[in-house]
């Protein structure tokens, strides 16, 4: 009786955890096909910037990061947890990969003046600088938990979601919207599906939720609260000096 009654449940969360990561890889597609995936092939919805050898590699790596993330949700939907923690190996390097990389092509952006056209390139640099550490501080702590499924499950999701904002401000939205509305927005469609399932499924919220929430909004409020400070402007100045 015991083991009919979890199976259903089971079944549930791998087609949540499923269905979350599809509309993230999607999300994803759709804000950069205009400027990496289907250059040159579908019009694109703002003026981009040249592409260099960085931010392709920038771009390869973080799009092997989510079809990675998306081939193992797959895998444990199906049931194959051998695989899936075999191939999870792979994600600790690549892990280190992106943050290397996206720190030095946030560096470099400044230079490229990347942003949006009415924002100080070293304000924007507050946006991409401070991603790197949101994000690996989230993934690492869902690779350390990875023998507790449920912490380990909601980590990866919500670092998922902590990547997806340059994807968001990239979707053709009407341009009266507030820039950190798409973003915090964004980030909350995501997570509000996360918080209904912990409710659904456990009658609470999961901490983890409860978390990586706060981490992500917490951290745009943060970053909109200190990119034109003086501080801050004196130290995306020095720090990025080198790269212009």
């Amino acid at each position: 009786m015991a083991t009919r009654a979890v199976a259903p449940r089971v079944a549930a969360e791998r087609q949540f955890y499923f269905w979350m990561a599809a509309a993230i890889l999607a999300t994803i597609f759709a804000g950069f096909a205009p400027s990496f995936y289907l250059r040159g092939i579908v019009p694109a919805y703002h003026p981009y910037l040249p592409m260099t050898w960085l931010v392709a590699l920038h771009g390869l790596i973080f799009s092997c990061w989510a079809l990675l993330f998306m081939t193992q949700v797959g895998l444990a939907s199906a049931g194959r947890t051998d695989l899936h923690r075999r191939l999870g190996l792979a994600g600790f390097g690549m892990v280190v990969a992106m943050a290397v990389v996206g720190t030095f092509a946030a560096l470099y952006g400044v230079a490229r003046h990347s942003g949006p056209p009415d924002l100080s390139p070293l304000s924007w640099l507050a946006v991409p600088l401070l991603d790197v550490p949101v994000f690996v501080s989230l993934i690492t702590l869902g690779l350390v938990n990875r023998r507790k499924p449920q912490v380990h499950k909601r980590f990866m999701l919500v670092s998922m979601v902590g990547l997806l904002p340059p994807s968001l401000g990239r979707l053709p939205w009407p341009e009266a919207m507030p820039f950190p509305l798409i973003i915090i927005g964004g980030q909350l469609l995501f997570l509000i599906p996360l918080a209904l399932w912990d409710l659904n499924s456990r009658g609470r919220l999961h901490w983890v939720t409860m978390t990586g929430a706060g981490v992500l909004v917490g951290s745009w409020l943060f970053r909109l609260a200190i990119w034109q400070t003086p501080w801050w402007l004196a130290f995306a100045g020095w720090i990025s000096a080198p790269f212009a």
